[in-house]
């Protein structure tokens, strides 16, 4: 069973839900612009073995707003508070986008709080990301994410404006209706838009303004690769779905780690089948990695 609660970081409130007490802690980060009901596909399975902590980063889902600080290096003493005051031992931390750059750099600050990582689809190579998101038709729909974010219209009232969103998907010359999306239901498009209606719209400000490269500053991730030293899984969404790392960018990462790893999740893109609930392949290869630690 899961049950919200809050925790007082330094500067703001952040939301978490936690599963049953019993085994060790594992935290979720979820992706940017989500919450943490982004991550329950994966939550039943791992909350059988692991005492599971999702939580909604700063400007997201019901956690508190701090305006102008929703940069990657922002998020960081968040996390690190949380380790460190909410939980009695350290914790594997698991990170899918956003979340895996913030876990990365916590775990490289914080080491003897962490004693796993697990980094979904992170963006190592900042120059390439940073070109992808400036391309205008990723511009145009975190600006219209942003639009909705702040147009205190109604989750009823989202839904048809969401559903007629052009998507760029990989592959693809034209863009796709986002309720055309494959697999894409009422239900989904709902949930979506709750997640809209709780978004801090300045959480999307850089990405939307065509600032990604500034979004990045401040973030020597090769150096925090270098630093961490626990075991670490780096899941590598398929370049050709969608997936932002690439075979020498993990080659890479893996050659920095002190007890690095990695896993090609062939055919899933960078949501890592969250969004569709596909996630047997995400979840093998966590809970292969978990039972080993």
């Amino acid at each position: 069973m899961l049950r919200e609660k809050t925790f007082e970081a330094d500067h703001v409130t952040i939301n978490f839900a936690e599963g049953s007490e019993g085994g060790p802690p594992l935290v979720l980060l979820h992706e940017g612009s989500r919450r943490w009901q982004h991550l329950l596909p994966i939550l039943p399975g791992l909350a059988m073995r692991w005492h599971v902590y999702a939580l909604d980063l700063r400007g997201h889902g019901k956690s508190g707003r701090v305006p102008g600080q929703y940069c990657p290096k922002d998020y960081v003493p968040d996390i690190k508070a949380f380790l460190e005051r909410q939980l009695a031992e350290p914790a594997v931390i698991f990170g899918h986008g956003l979340g895996s750059l913030i876990a990365l750099m916590a775990a490289a600050e914080l080491p003897q709080r962490v004693r796993a990582l697990i980094l979904g689809n992170p963006a190592l190579n900042k120059e390439r990301w940073a070109s992808a998101e400036s391309a205008e038709d990723r511009m145009g729909m975190y600006a219209a994410i942003r639009n909705l974010a702040v147009s205190g219209l109604t989750v009823q009232e989202i839904v048809p404006i969401l559903a007629n969103l052009p998507i760029a998907m990989p592959g693809s010359i034209e863009p796709v209706r986002y309720g055309d999306l494959p697999e894409m239901d009422g239900a989904r498009l709902r949930n979506r838009a709750k997640t809209m209606s709780e978004l801090d719209p300045e959480v999307l400000q850089y990405h939307a303004e065509g600032r990604a490269a500034e979004f990045l500053e401040g973030l020597d991730l090769d150096a925090a690769l270098r630093r961490i030293t626990c075991p670490t899984l780096l899941l590598q969404a398929d370049p050709a779905a969608g997936g932002v790392l690439s075979d020498s960018d993990v080659n890479h990462a893996v050659a920095s780690l002190v007890d690095g790893r990695f896993v090609k999740l062939k055919g899933v893109g960078r949501d890592l089948g969250l969004e569709s609930w596909h996630v047997t392949p995400l979840l093998r290869a966590m809970m292969l990695f978990l039972e080993s630690l």
